[in-house]
């Protein structure tokens, strides 16, 4: 009985949901058919971006579509600070070098070069080769006598680093760094949470090196992955929980993450997004690539966390702005 009649009472819900829909948009049924999103979000289910002036906003995150790899570019007014975490695969510098010019900067504070494979480092050494002034590099800690077969592009990265007259800084979980508006109390930190441990901790599978960074401006954060893999995810949960970690007053909360490996199986966890407790997670992957991403098994762990997903598959290059507290898209 007691099954009979919660299937009754979920029943009535859904035919109340499918009703309201009709009336709400049916007077649009020639335009555009309503989906389970726009039901979602007209009850008030699910996160959702407000429309407005992207690059308005003091804050800007743009998720680059680079096809199968990954560049995302982060900028802020004030304080007058720029980062790029990865860059594509080889020839996307044009991508990044037209969006920095709609930003209206020809300046990099830093770029992140999370993990030395193609599809994320590729467009660096054109990059280097620009008019863009790159003050920092920041680079995960490696072992490069066991490489493999990364050592030639490795080098290829560390010439071109050079080329740009960057400084080089190595990745190291709870390195912050800070820029104070010049004007009112704004702020952007970022923050290292991996990869975690020494060269002794690498292994053959470079994605577990990847650099994780976290961007904060106001009560919004974003957290990029690279490629990493869930063994590294719980290397970074354990030691946000230690001691050191505690220490750091790091944290894995984030508003935004950027699912790491392209939205692979292999990543984002039940694990890791309910220690991070996303909004929303950016998938960046190609258009029917090779490697099927982004995989079910990752869209339902987004779907379970209660996340919103956006891919740039699908979008195209995605761009939000933020005064700090509300997201515009």
């Amino acid at each position: 009985m007691r099954i009979a009649k919660s299937f009754i009472a979920g029943t009535i819900i859904v035919a109340l949901l499918a009703l309201s829909a009709l009336f709400t948009w049916g007077h649009n049924f020639d335009e555009r058919v309503p989906t389970w999103d726009d039901v979602y979000e007209f009850f008030g289910m699910a996160e959702r971006i407000e429309k407005g002036e992207v690059y308005e906003q003091p804050f800007t995150m743009s998720f680059l579509d680079v096809g199968q790899g990954s560049a995302t570019l982060i900028h802020c007014k004030d304080p007058d600070f720029t980062m790029l975490v990865d860059t594509g695969e080889q020839g996307n510098d044009g991508v990044i070098l037209d969006e920095l010019k709609r930003l209206g900067t020809k300046r990099l504070d830093y770029v992140v070069l999370s993990h030395p494979h193609a599809d994320h480092v590729g467009s660096f050494p054109e990059l280097a080769k620009s008019n863009v002034t790159i003050s920092n590099v920041m680079l995960p800690l490696l072992d490069t006598d066991r490489l493999g077969e990364d050592t030639a592009l490795y080098h290829v990265i560390l010439g071109a680093v050079r080329t740009s007259g960057a400084k080089t800084v190595t990745a190291k979980p709870g390195m912050r760094i800070e820029k104070n508006a010049k004007s009112g109390d704004g702020k952007v930190t970022v923050e290292v949470l991996g990869p975690i441990g020494g060269k002794e901790a690498q292994t053959g599978n470079l994605n577990n090196r990847s650099v994780f960074v976290k961007v904060t401006y106001g009560d919004v954060s974003v957290l990029i992955t690279g490629d990493g893999e869930w063994q590294e995810e719980d290397d970074v949960i354990t030691w946000l929980n230690s001691d050191e970690g505690k220490a750091s007053g790091v944290t894995g909360q984030a508003t935004i993450l950027v699912a790491g490996h392209h939205g692979s199986y292999t990543s984002s966890s039940r694990r890791f997004l309910a220690v991070v407790q996303p909004k929303y997670g950016i998938i960046s992957c190609g258009k029917d690539n090779d490697f099927g991403h982004p995989h079910d098994s990752t869209l339902e762990n987004f779907k379970d966390a209660n996340a919103r997903v956006y891919r740039t598959d699908e979008l195209g290059t995605i761009v939000i702005g933020t005064d700090g507290k509300t997201l515009v898209n």
